[in-house]
């Protein structure tokens, strides 16, 4: 049977977990795996026996056997919850060390035995998806050649299908300062500079356009009615629909967390302001006349304007207004 991979691009809060809970519909794998060093491999920056995948997997698994915050719409619903579990394992330890002394024929072969390891150990739901079709969430393609990336997808694996998220900048960075905001300690809060965060975003966008796939912007998959973005992804992916779901009363796994329809397909974080409107304003000015990229005092001031934001913020949360 025909080994397939959906590869959902983005970078930082584009919306990829969600596109990924409506795709496990189409009967992918969707499990909360990141950073495995594909890329290396296909790359031919790690040796296809260098055991690199197999402790990335260990690492992920031991990780995920804690209780911790894991998933969902965003980082303030994410912590938000329960700490949980997501995976065992000492249920797979045996089957693990196997893998780990296992000599593979190919990228392809390593990559869907490591996730299939990985399906085994979930506790927080039964995986239900063919397990020769998976989905990859990339976040650090725009580090590489896009033609040679796409070419090796293409040689490495026997049916890819890509597919690129892309958001408006402003609400891409209010998201993302969402993020720095909640860091536990005050100096990781406020080593966040928006002009590198924006010259990362830009370099992304660049890259991608130049892969060949399907963009989906972040708005699509709130505005377009569910059912036309599943008929566009099955149709993209050459995968059959299934004939009996209605996609309105299921329930998504964004990255560990299960959501209804309701509230997965909602935007939440353009309904916070995190960043001034006066702020956020300020940056899409900057942003569309590239003096982020350009321009010290701009860089400077940006920075000033998320630390005052933060501030504002995190009182109004302490004193409970927010």
């Amino acid at each position: 049977m025909p080994h397939k991979i959906l590869i959902i691009n983005s970078f930082g809060p584009m919306g990829s977990t969600l596109l990924s809970g409506l795709c496990e519909k189409l009967g992918y794998g969707n499990v909360p795996v990141r950073k495995t060093g594909l890329h290396r491999y296909l790359m031919g920056e790690e040796d296809l026996n260098s055991g690199y995948m197999q402790k990335r997997l260990r690492t992920l698994l031991e990780d995920h056997s804690k209780k911790a915050f894991f998933g969902g719409v965003s980082v303030l619903d994410r912590d938000n919850q329960a700490p949980k579990a997501l995976a065992s394992i000492e249920s797979v330890e045996e089957d693990l060390r196997a893998l780990e002394a296992q000599r593979f024929e190919s990228v392809q072969d390593l990559y869907f035995a490591c996730r299939a390891l990985y399906d085994r150990a979930v506790i927080y739901k039964t995986p239900s998806n063919d397990p020769h079709w998976q989905i990859e969430l990339t976040t650090d393609i725009h580090r590489y050649d896009p033609q040679k990336i796409y070419e090796a997808y293409k040689h490495h694996f026997d049916h890819i299908t890509m597919v690129h998220l892309t958001r408006d900048f402003k609400g891409w960075i209010n998201s993302l300062a969402s993020q720095g905001f909640s860091q536990p300690t005050w100096k990781n809060r406020i080593k966040f500079f928006p002009h590198m965060r924006y010259r990362d975003f830009k370099l992304y966008e660049d890259k991608v356009a130049q892969i060949p796939g399907l963009t989906v912007p972040f708005d699509e998959m709130f505005e377009t009615p569910i059912e036309e973005l599943f008929a566009k992804l099955a149709d993209f992916s050459e995968t059959p629909r299934p004939g009996d779901i209605n996609l309105r009363t299921e329930r998504y796994d964004l990255y560990g967390k299960f959501h209804p329809y309701n509230s997965a397909f909602k935007k939440f974080d353009d309904s916070i302001e995190f960043l001034k409107k006066d702020t956020l304003e300020k940056y899409g000015q900057w942003a569309q006349d590239q003096s982020f990229l350009t321009r010290k005092t701009v860089q400077l001031k940006s920075w000033l304007l998320y630390l005052k934001d933060m501030v504002i913020f995190r009182w109004k949360k302490f004193r409970g207004y927010q």
